[in-house]
């Protein structure tokens, strides 16, 4: 992920840091009332009571002050060391509070994840950030994948990651259709548990995932 080019961020003082989180805070308020794409750097500048010109000391533009909010997404959420985290005694149980957990994160950060999403769309770039966010949690999926394929549960013929790569899709796109675009029509869960259960449901199933301890 780019680095700014403005603001070294390791050498600012404390008001440099304050008036950044300002700025970053804004972004997200504007992110979430106009959309990535329609978020404009003057209506940042008005959200955090500064004029463009300050802004500018801190960011280039939209692009890189989303780059800064999902590194710090990245930081605080998404843990590589998970990845080693063992598969062995995995529940249905375990599995509710993985998706239950990826639910409340997701809420949570609303506007960095809707705005990778939109951003993807018209920037290659953020693809590869997109993948690099969703990487940690497919090796995860992967390995217990495998682990129920050892166990017989899960067809030997399919692909682990081709697998995990489409779970994590059902439960990603769930939480954007859902949570991000707030869609209505038919199928929207009438609760957070609702859609929690329903997919957790899903992938029990169809990993052969019970009560019992793998």
């Amino acid at each position: 992920m780019a680095q700014t080019n403005r603001t070294d961020r390791q050498r600012i003082g404390a008001k440099g840091r304050q008036t950044e989180q300002t700025i970053k805070d804004a972004a997200r308020k504007v992110f979430a009332r106009d959309g990535y794409l329609n978020a404009r750097i003057t209506d940042i500048a008005d959200e955090a009571g500064k004029s463009p010109a300050a802004l500018y000391n801190y960011f280039d533009n939209k692009r890189e002050i989303l780059e800064v909010l999902l590194q710090d997404f990245m930081d605080l959420v998404v843990d590589p060391s998970d990845d080693a985290t063992p598969v062995s005694r995995y529940t249905r149980a375990t599995l509710r509070s993985d998706v239950a957990g990826f639910w409340r994160a997701y809420t949570e950060f609303l506007p960095e994840l809707v705005g990778v999403h939109h951003a993807a769309a018209v920037d290659s770039e953020f693809v590869q950030v997109w993948m690099s966010m969703r990487e940690v949690g497919v090796r995860k999926i992967a390995r217990l994948v495998s682990a129920m394929q050892a166990k017989g549960s899960v067809d030997q013929d399919l692909d682990p990651y081709v697998a995990a790569s489409a779970l994590s899709s059902m439960l990603e796109h769930s939480c954007y259709l859902w949570l991000g675009m707030s869609a209505q029509g038919s199928g929207r869960p009438a609760s957070d548990d609702q859609a929690i259960d329903t997919i957790s449901y899903l992938w029990s199933r169809s990993l052969g995932i019970g009560d019992e301890v793998l």
